[in-house]
């Protein structure tokens, strides 16, 4: 089962508000037969059991609170998030364009690889697993060094 991270912290405080539901049942329970055992009153009973309602309701009032401050931070990491997202696609979409406009064809530059294509990427991995150094790579896939330090760099953030 795939949950969100607020589903499971909602799903989380539903369990545990059922806990605390059946511990209640299962104190009043046990008070009552410690209550007939020990000759107890119904009025200490009863301030015992108002005692642990106070307190139930205010850890059920605190973990509420802090739900809501998580769905908050969530959603407020989520904008960030989406930001990134959004600014990266710009710079992306402008090193696309500023890419497009400088392969003129018959340009010297039109000779190079295109460090994007998964043939290159492919490449100059294989080539780093044989034990090249980045200029060799470099030299093989026909690319600038920048070029083969970036495919590597990212290889290893994003190799799982």
């Amino acid at each position: 089962m795939n949950l969100a991270p607020m589903e499971f912290w909602l799903l989380f405080q539903v369990v545990l508000e059922a806990i605390i539901v059946f511990l209640i049942i299962f104190f009043l329970v046990r008070l009552r037969r410690a209550s007939v055992f020990s000759g107890r009153g119904p009025r200490e009973l009863e301030g015992t059991i108002e005692r642990f309602l106070s307190e139930s309701e205010k850890l059920s009032a605190t973990f509420t609170e802090n739900l809501k401050q998580k769905k908050e931070l969530s959603l407020s990491l989520l904008l960030k998030l989406e930001r990134k997202i959004n600014e990266m696609n710009i710079l992306l979409e402008r090193a696309e364009r500023s890419l497009s406009q400088a392969e003129i064809p018959g340009s010297p530059d039109m000779d190079k690889a295109n460090p994007a294509t998964p043939e290159s990427r492919a490449l100059v991995l294989k080539l780093a697993n044989k034990g090249q150094s980045v200029e060799e790579i470099a030299r093989a896939a026909r690319l600038h060094r920048g070029e083969v330090e970036l495919i590597l760099d990212l290889e290893k953030q994003f190799d799982f």
